[in-house]
């Protein structure tokens, strides 16, 4: 089965279908993650930009917790989710991530769950500068990333699941310096719909040789979005704009 259309991988991997197959990803899991971030996050001067924002269920805790939150984010499906928030409707904005149509000045610019590495590597590092550059001087970028190694050693080849709606998700999954993950999402009835997921795994030193590309500096790293007591395998790298 080849996979389905021509689009880019993310503009079909963010459809429709991104909300059943991560359901897991839920408003309280976003709301932990928030809470474990939110020491830092006060101090912070500006406003946050949750980039890559998705449905908003971080946004929607960072608007909770009565920061200044913004959100951007190029799917249209998932925007549409997020504007049913109250709380998210009028902070959201559709752009690119390569090319984020923005004014500067934010005290702080979130990268969660994943939502960097999709690009070749010189486009991955422009995306970087992107949002080093709409950083107010002090500013902090926030990378959650996959731990590389941790992803190596518990990799599952291939998985099949049914989700609570009945959809069969099938998942084939390869890993070397990018993770390859091909996505079959089969409705009742319907034809199978088939895409590809392709992330590049960074480790610290790459991300601390990319930061100093950008300008910016390793401030400090964590091994969960709750907070440093936490171990939930993913690199949370603080990386600061100097003064």
């Amino acid at each position: 089965m080849g996979e389905s259309g021509d689009a880019p991988w993310w503009e079909q991997a963010f459809g429709e279908h991104y909300e059943t197959l991560y359901a897991h990803r839920d408003d309280a899991s976003a709301e932990a993650e928030v809470a474990g971030l939110l020491p830092r996050l006060r101090r912070v001067r500006g406003p946050i930009l949750d980039a890559c924002c998705g449905n908003g269920r971080h946004l929607a805790a960072l608007r909770a917790a009565e920061l200044p939150a913004f959100g951007f984010d190029l799917s249209a499906d998932l925007l549409a989710s997020a504007r049913r928030r109250t709380t998210c409707r009028d902070r959201l904005v559709r752009c690119d991530m390569r090319t984020p149509a923005l004014d500067g000045g934010w005290g702080a610019i979130l990268v969660l769950f994943t939502a960097f590495g999709y690009f070749a590597d010189e486009t991955n590092a422009a995306v970087l500068a992107s949002f080093a550059r709409l950083l107010t001087p002090g500013g902090i970028l926030v990378l959650d990333l996959p731990d590389p190694d941790h992803v190596r050693r518990t990799l599952v080849p291939r998985s099949q699941r049914h989700t609570a709606c009945g959809d069969l998700i099938e998942e084939r999954r390869i890993v070397g310096p990018r993770v390859e993950k091909i996505v079959t999402v089969t409705k009742a009835g319907t034809t199978p719909h088939t895409y590809r997921e392709s992330v590049h795994l960074y480790d610290t030193a790459e991300i601390a040789a990319l930061a100093k590309r950008c300008g910016l500096i390793p401030d400090d790293q964590w091994p969960s979005l709750r907070g440093p007591g936490h171990d939930d395998q993913r690199q949370i790298h603080w990386l600061a704009k100097p003064t």
